[in-house]
């Protein structure tokens, strides 16, 4: 019996074992960060001290293949061409030929569309591997590392529940759109790659200080380390994948089933695609990475594998019907790749982590940091009618220096930057201490994760035992439709209590807001801002104030959630009167008899009083028997005023 018992143990755990096997899908997206490091030239081969060896060969290749973009040959692309060829980095270029025959499909009709050169492609591969699911440090995510501000430039959809940034379609066209503005602004593919690195802010005063050269080689001296790096890694790139043959390198054969897209009427979720249709959790996570939760929303776009969407058609009803009242969802598992970041003396001059971010800043005036200029379409200000292309090449000509200079920088060009010494200032605290006592009056907007659970109309996130599960909600101010944006760009002396404190909004929100973890940020940084609709005209003009009237404004300006909360308090107080008056409590001592009045939140002695005709605090101290001024509980019933015995 012992035998047969053990037998039959065997059995069942080798199936259950190759079962699970089975059902377990790995990722196609799990890489290493070294992988999408960009090293400088100079740390290319700083412990190599041989010369670069050119060579005939690869000159003629690279002519063969050139069509649109120029392809030169130098030996800073000769370098770059060695790096990518050697047995360690074929790894890479192994993964990113099995990938490419997923998403280069997907590009090349979109930047036909666009009128962007097929060769573009590649540019993708430098950026992220092809990786949907890499990120920065700075927050900069998918395939082409859109920062949060791009991605609502370019009307990609950003909230909790999807990521258009990891969209394989969306964040294609916003990226080639990009291009080509770019590249009609100089004229120049090479160029325009490079701003979608550092941004056309920085190439145009490279430009400027290479004599109004439009040749990369040229104004590559005057570009950051990384975007001097970042045209002849491109250009090595699409050596390495087109030759891929002649240096043993072959694609990672990545089993995986064709997709089709279906459209998605209603909400579903995950966990029904897995049980009803048979497709494991991780295939659905990689085919749709812009999923950020295991509720999907009604009018997504989904990728199937195609065996399984006759059988979607045919259960689409049944799905739709089982997620009609499921309102929370668990945060889906992606596997996150994180691209290093660049060391502090290459981005001394600029931050080149947005594509798009310094698209607007031509001014020649030094500053710490340039980046964040993008346009600010959604604040509707009187240049809302002139194009962003337009507004570019507006920039490039020559103005006389009081016309290139905001007069709030000239207000601030004798200042320090004391940011280090205010990350903490006195609005902040304030602020904390409001907050304290006004629980019940705070937007729900603006809680964090760690809120008071007593306070269930406010809640907006809640967590499970394991702190994966989310409430999908309407309260924060991003997904209301009645809140617009305000970019506001980081001024010298700027910190985030400050801007908190005019904007009428909180610390936490800023931070959620544009992805900012501490209290660190930097002169030119464009901080996104949410405002009710109605205040917007209030607040799109403090871009191009002072502090010190920024500061007096905030004291006269009441936003339109202050005065619903105002109203909402007056309404309450209103109706506890009434109820007051209809339903008194009475309470017999010694041949006397008083109404009671029950403590609500936020109420003392003072207040109580003003309720009541003819009643003082005195009074109340008095029939409730207090010696000082006490501390009142909610829910507790105090003696208010006396009445007739009955």
């Amino acid at each position: 019996m012992r035998w047969r018992f053990l037998v039959i143990f065997i059995l069942v755990f080798s199936f259950s074992h190759k079962s699970a096997a089975q059902t377990a899908v790995p990722s196609e997206y799990k890489d290493v960060s070294s992988e999408l490091e960009i090293p400088t030239e100079a740390e290319l081969f700083k412990d190599d001290p041989d010369p670069v060896v050119m060579s005939a060969q690869i000159a003629v290749r690279l002519k063969k293949i050139q069509h649109s973009i120029s392809l030169d040959y130098n030996e800073h692309v000769q370098k770059y061409i060695s790096y990518n060829t050697n047995p360690k980095r074929q790894v890479l270029i192994s993964k990113v030929l099995g990938r490419a025959k997923k998403f280069f499909p997907v590009f090349e009709p979109i930047f036909a569309q666009y009128g962007v050169p097929d060769e573009m492609k590649y540019l993708a591969v430098v950026e992220s591997a092809l990786n949907p699911f890499a990120v920065s440090p700075k927050g900069a995510s998918g395939v082409w590392q859109f920062m949060y501000s791009t991605g609502l430039r370019y009307d990609l959809n950003i909230s909790r529940k999807v990521d258009e940034r990891r969209d394989p379609y969306k964040a294609f066209d916003a990226a080639a759109r990009y291009l080509k503005e770019m590249y009609n602004l100089y004229g120049n593919w090479q160029l325009a790659i490079a701003s979608y690195n550092c941004g056309a802010g920085n190439v145009n005063r490279a430009i400027k200080k290479a004599g109004g050269s439009t040749n990369f080689w040229d104004i590559r001296p005057y570009l950051p380390s990384e975007t001097q790096a970042y045209v002849p890694t491109f250009i090595a790139m699409v050596y390495a994948m087109k030759y891929a043959k002649q240096y043993g390198i072959s694609p990672n054969s990545f089993e995986r089933e064709t997709t089709q897209r279906v459209a998605v009427k209603e909400k579903i979720t995950v966990n029904d695609l897995e049980s009803l249709l048979g497709i494991p959790r991780q295939i659905i996570i990689d085919e749709n990475p812009s999923l950020l939760t295991t509720l999907i929303p009604a009018d997504f776009t989904l990728n199937l594998p195609a065996s399984k969407v006759t059988a979607f058609t045919q259960f689409q009803d049944s799905l739709y019907a089982k997620a009609e009242d499921i309102t929370t969802a668990q945060k889906l598992v992606v596997p996150k790749v994180v691209k290093p970041e660049s060391s502090p003396k290459e981005l001394s001059s600029a931050e080149c982590n947005d594509p798009v971010a310094s698209k607007e800043d031509f001014s020649t005036k030094p500053v710490v940091k340039e980046k964040n200029t993008a346009q600010k379409t959604e604040t509707k200000n009187a240049d809302e009618d002139i194009s962003f292309l337009q507004k570019i090449k507006n920039k490039l000509k020559p103005k006389k220096q009081e016309e290139t200079e905001p007069v709030a920088q000239k207000t601030n060009t004798g200042k320090k930057n004391n940011q280090s010494k205010k990350e903490t200032p006195e609005p902040e605290k304030n602020s904390k201490k409001e907050s304290k006592k006004s629980k019940e009056q705070k937007i729900s907007a603006g809680k964090s994760n760690q809120k008071n659970p007593r306070d269930k109309k406010e809640e907006a996130v809640s967590k499970n035992a394991k702190g994966n599960t989310i409430v999908i909600s309407e309260n924060y101010k991003e997904d209301n439709d009645k809140y617009k944006i305000v970019a506001y760009t980081v001024k010298d002396g700027d910190n985030l209590g400050y801007i908190s404190s005019w904007f009428h909004c909180k610390v936490k929100e800023i931070r959620r807001w544009n992805e900012i973890n501490g209290n660190c940020i930097v002169v030119g940084d464009e901080l996104l801002i949410y405002v009710h609709e109605n205040d917007l005209k209030k607040f799109v003009r403090f871009n191009y104030l002072s502090n010190r009237v920024k500061d007096l404004l905030r004291g006269k300006i009441q936003t339109q959630e202050e005065t619903d909360a105002l109203l909402a308090k007056k309404e309450q107080k209103d109706t506890a009167r009434l109820i007051d008056k209809i339903n008194p409590v009475k309470i017999f001592s010694r041949n006397e008899c008083f109404e009671m009045h029950t403590i609500r939140a936020g109420e003392n002695l003072w207040t109580i009083a003003q309720k009541y005709d003819d009643v003082t605090v005195q009074d109340l101290m008095k029939w409730n028997g207090y010696k000082k001024t006490p501390v009142l509980h909610r829910h507790d019933e105090i003696k208010v005023r006396k009445i007739a015995c009955k």
